[in-house]
């Protein structure tokens, strides 16, 4: 959600709007029962203000309090924490199926630069393509 997003939620809600929360797969979905060809900012605003008329399944925006949005930032680095593991280990898992003696050369604690290598340079014949010379620079 965008900074702007909030602050327009933050308002409506603080001034007592009723605001719902549709998906953006469901707009998705039912664009395509509207006319129009292709994806465009005043086809996905109409499609959404009809969704929210004639829908009643769709969940109200409720107001925050203080506590619940001071949970948010850490939980949200805490999971982008978990997905950076998640990558880094299935891009050893990936180097170890193919290059196993240089996997145990680097030193991942110390520098990215392995990582950042690998994922230029997945094979063993891209690396001799590259030459020495222009790899170590």
């Amino acid at each position: 959600m965008l900074a702007g997003d909030a602050l327009l939620i933050a308002l409506s809600t603080g001034h007592g709007q009723r605001l719902l929360y549709i998906p953006a797969r469901t707009v998705h979905h039912a664009s395509r029962g509207y006319r129009g060809n292709g994806k465009t900012d005043t086809k996905h605003a109409y499609v959404i203000a009809d969704q929210a008329r004639i829908r009643r399944d769709l969940q109200p925006l409720q107001e925050w309090d203080e506590i619940a949005v001071d949970l948010k930032f850490p939980t949200a680095r805490r999971f982008d924490l978990a997905a950076r593991t998640r990558a880094i280990i299935r891009l050893r898992a990936q180097l170890l199926e193919y290059l196993a003696a240089p996997d145990r050369a680097f030193d991942y604690a110390a520098s990215i630069a392995a990582l950042v290598l690998l994922t230029g340079y997945q094979s063993s014949a891209g690396l001799r393509r590259v030459g020495s010379r222009r790899l170590a620079t």
